[in-house]
């Protein structure tokens, strides 16, 4: 219960930006609450003095009076309802924009961890039923209480007695409902749970479907949805159940207290001289009591829902964010960048899949890291970025640990480039200034142009203004791979990381983007020149003219020395040359 009212209670400073609206919205309520109360009211009047003692005054009077209390009460009722909507909306945007900030804000070895679905059933599901539960709330906390607080009164200024007998059934009601909430509460969690399995496997399998095409699994693909379709069909009927349970059981208590309402309303008529105003004035505001009193009872399972809700999006908030903080400013020229005696495991109980690496990279040089597939290259490009953590040893930049860097100065100092192609769905132009956003478009066009991307740009139906589709379908591997180079020319970091940066191209385009790296001759430089460059790479034909090769095997440096040097040692290097020429 009071982890419940935390979570309700952490909800207030989002709300408090925007109390000016939260009045004027409760004024609105008021009026519109006095007004209800007002109608049910004016009910005796209408009998005694039209029905009964047939006055004309009256039969003028009235009907006018509950024109002008309409008309004024629903231009009241649409103010309440566009400034509780603007606060709601508000409010799930702040949440919205502060989730994906968190997100974006995660440590890489935690995203690593949690399915790309599951963040997005956060942000769109979890987001949309809080978004429903703090309209429902804010509106059945304030409107339909009000609103039953007038018709309370009205009820006991016609009939004291009677009032006290009608209020007598509501604990009856009130257990139930709070029973239901409870268990609605539970299957809300496991429908969301659901609604994330089901986006994890919407985002692994649409992403993939040539792969699926591919190897005619489609049928598979269809019944492995159906599965998931079937559970959350059965969470999301169990909650239909709920709901569908509790308006009619409030319906029935109160049919049952309309009818003893009647009954003994009528007994006063017929024996007591009670008027017949009185009784339809009383009945017309308990009638009228039914409405809000149903919406306060289906908020018990809108509440229950959004708790469940808002704890997961609590949980995302909340989550430890990068440290980006450093004590030292990052060198003005970085000469050196130095791995010492590292070992690295992404799960300590299988063992180290680094260890004992030593590395060296010096200004205007390439370094070259070579290995069978699982070697752990990529894993060494991950590192300095600081993407992951060592378990000891240490990476310095001219001497220093990078821990001591800050964070966003570090990743500043380093392009990297990589095999995986991250192309926005957005202009060519807007991909490549990724990351320098500062440099404008004769910036962008000499980078392409030293990336040989800019003549196939140009070819393009809008040139720089083509907008990429998602994943760079339109582009060919080549194409996407220079666009990447022309980003990593325009940032211009000291430090470039390129982790199988040709692994997939054909031998034309891989030559084309060697030339961007190393350059062609002296009137056209390369990336790489007087930066340090770390090559990670399977294809050997993209190491020859490092200075320096190292070559990993099962986690640890086995060999090292430059090309010619390796082929002598007629070691593991020269095999991998072997097998790819054979190929």
């Amino acid at each position: 219960m009071k982890k419940d009212f935390n979570i309700l209670k952490r909800l207030v400073p989002y709300i408090l930006p925007y109390k000016k609206r939260l009045i004027l919205a409760m004024i609105s309520m008021a009026i519109v609450s006095i007004l209800t109360g007002l109608l049910a009211y004016i009910v005796k009047p209408l009998i005694n003095d039209i029905f009964i003692t047939k006055s004309y005054e009256y039969l003028l009077l009235i009907p006018i009076l509950i024109t002008i209390i309409f008309v004024v009460k629903n231009i009241f009722y649409y103010m309440e309802f566009y400034y509780i909507g603007n606060v709601g909306q508000n409010i799930i945007r702040t949440l919205r924009d502060e989730v994906y900030s968190a997100i974006v804000k995660f440590p890489v070895p935690k995203l690593s961890k949690i399915p790309t679905g599951v963040l997005i059933a956060r942000i769109t599901y979890d987001i949309n039923i809080i978004q429903r539960t703090v309209s429902d709330s804010i509106s059945a906390v304030m409107k339909d209480i009000l609103t039953i607080l007038v018709l309370i009164i009205v009820v006991f200024y016609m009939d004291f007695y009677l009032a006290i007998v009608v209020f007598v059934l509501f604990p009856v009601v009130i257990i139930p409902v709070s029973l239901l909430g409870k268990k609605a509460r539970k299957t809300s969690t496991d429908t969301q749970t659901e609604m994330g399995n089901i986006t994890k496997f919407l985002d692994e399998t649409i992403s993939s479907l040539r792969t699926v095409k591919a190897y005619n699994m489609e049928e598979l693909e269809i019944n492995r949805f159906k599965k998931l379709s079937d559970n959350l069909y059965r969470f999301l009927m169990r909650m239909t159940k709920i709901r569908g349970l509790t308006v009619p059981f409030v319906e029935l208590i109160g049919g049952i207290s309309v009818s003893l309402i009647i009954f003994i309303g009528g007994l006063q008529v017929i024996k007591f001289g009670y008027t017949p105003g009185n009784f339809f004035s009383f009945l017309t505001a308990i009638l009228l009591l039914y409405e809000p009193v149903k919406s306060l009872s289906r908020l018990n399972n809108s509440l229950q829902e959004g708790i469940a809700a808002g704890t997961r999006i609590f949980d995302i908030i909340d989550g430890e964010a990068e440290k980006t903080e450093g004590k030292r400013s990052l060198p003005t020229e970085i000469n050196s960048l130095e791995i010492k005696n590292l070992y690295f495991s992404y799960d300590k109980s299988e063992g180290y899949d680094l260890q004992n690496i030593n590395i060296e990279a010096q200004k205007g040089k390439t370094i070259a890291i070579v290995g069978y597939s699982g070697a752990g290259k990529s894993t060494i490009s991950m590192l300095i970025p600081r993407f992951y953590n060592p378990d000891s040893g240490e990476i310095l930049i001219n001497g220093i640990n990078i821990n001591e860097f800050n964070l966003k100065d570090l990743r500043n100092s380093i392009s990297y480039v990589s095999q995986q192609v991250i192309l926005f769905n957005e202009p060519i132009r807007f991909n490549i200034a990724y990351g320098s956003f500062y440099k404008d478009i004769d910036d962008i066009i000499k980078a392409s142009k030293f990336a040989f991307a800019h003549d196939f740009i140009m070819k393009l139906q809008n040139g720089y203004d083509t907008v990429v589709d998602e994943a760079g379908l339109r582009l060919s591997g080549g194409e996407k791979q220079r666009i990447l180079i022309a980003r990593a020319f325009l940032k211009d970091a000291p430090i470039i990381i390129l982790d199988e940066a040709t692994s997939s191209l054909d031998s034309e385009s891989e030559k084309e983007i060697q030339s961007a790296l190393f350059g062609t001759d002296e009137n056209h430089y390369g990336l790489c020149q007087n930066k340090i460059v770390i090559i990670i790479a399977h294809r050997l034909s993209t190491v020859k003219r490092a200075d320096k090769i190292y070559v990993l095997e099962n986690g640890e440096i086995v060999e090292s020395g430059n090309h010619e040097e390796l082929i002598k040692i007629n070691g593991i290097y020269k095999n991998l040359l072997i097998k790819q020429m054979g190929n």
